[in-house]
């Protein structure tokens, strides 16, 4: 659902994102044929055909299994290190909008490890995606996204800000983009406010293994998620928010069910005119680039143009835009 991710991450500790192991096996299954001589006085009898032993079938494991990522660790010069997971033996390629910069093949627990090495990741937007490959088998490649921010090489205090982003839902964040870290209060963290074009929120975050957390919009209590056993938790209110400006308050709890920890954090969600004729608006917020809005609204990032060209009145740089702004979103075939 995410429309675009809010700037939480001024302050930084990375996240790392884990995922579940694959592991595919197969068994070949031979059978022993012992043949015993008959006694030299009866007559022989013509011996029964010995059919071959069977052999598994082999499944093809590219049609199974989805390659992911579990590690993005991007440094301000550009330089990373990638790891995931992918169906066993499978060659894995890297795509950064659609084009190769680095491949491998993963290993027969299916883990796979790539290096970013020279060139490096240039400063600004990209948006990784990995394809497994098998001979013979259309290739596969991963829902997810890891969306990069890397630096100006004469900024000297930004980090790279990395996220990995799902098809659906909330993105996670795995590298913030300063030293500071991200907003916490003891362990109580928050990581990522979302929120789309209809005012449903996702709020993601941090708390020690059982904890509960309680989420409020404005005072008002819109929602309670329990910390998993990795000490993440996610929070999706059922009820919109209006436009305007909203305050943002977690309570993690302690066992007498009193606050044990408690954050806030101010965030605007701006009015935007409505749709009409062929064309929708979005108000930008802090977070907000052109290639995600692109990737949200018409699946794929490299039609950013498309909303660039229709507000060259209002972006000089496509890398620069600013909170505040109303782009126009044509519709596309």
């Amino acid at each position: 659902m995410s429309r675009t991710v809010l700037g939480l991450v001024a302050v930084g500790a990375a996240i790392l994102a884990s995922a579940l192991v694959v592991a595919w096996y197969a068994k070949m299954h031979e059978r022993a044929v012992i043949s015993h001589a008959a006694a030299p006085t009866a007559a022989r009898q013509p011996l029964a055909p010995i059919e071959p032993p069977k052999q598994a079938t082999a499944t093809a494991p590219a049609a199974a299994v989805t390659p992911t990522f579990d590690v993005a660790r991007i440094g301000r010069d550009g330089h990373a290190v990638i790891a995931g997971r992918a169906a066993p033996g499978a060659k894995i390629v890297l795509l950064d909008v659609g084009k190769e910069i680095a491949h491998g093949q993963a290993d027969a627990q299916g883990e796979w490890v790539l290096l970013i090495e020279e060139p490096p990741l240039a400063p600004g937007k990209h948006e990784l995606q990995v394809v497994q490959q098998f001979a013979g088998q259309e290739p596969v490649k991963s829902d997810q996204a890891v969306i990069a921010m890397v630096p100006e090489r004469s900024n000297s205090t930004d980090e790279t800000l990395v996220v990995i982003a799902p098809p659906d839902g909330a993105a996670t964040l795995v590298q913030p983009s300063s030293p500071a870290g991200v907003p916490r209060s003891s362990d109580l963290v928050l990581s990522t406010l979302d929120y789309d074009s209809q005012g449903h929120v996702i709020v993601t975050g941090q708390a020690p293994a059982g904890a509960a957390v309680r989420v409020y919009i404005d005072d008002k209590l819109v929602g309670e998620a329990l910390s998993s056993g990795d000490s993440r938790w996610r929070s999706a209110p059922a009820d919109a928010i209006g436009p305007g400006k909203h305050v943002l308050r977690l309570d993690q709890l302690a066992k007498d069910g009193k606050p044990a920890a408690r954050l806030e954090l101010s965030f605007e969600r701006l009015t935007a005119p409505p749709a009409f004729g062929d064309h929708e608006w979005l108000s930008i917020v802090k977070g907000d680039n052109l290639w995600n809005i692109a990737r949200a609204h018409y699946g794929q990032g490299w039609q950013y143009t498309v909303i660039f060209n229709a507000n060259k009145d209002q972006i000089r740089d496509p890398n620069l835009i600013y909170p505040g702004q109303i782009f126009s979103l044509p519709k596309v075939n």
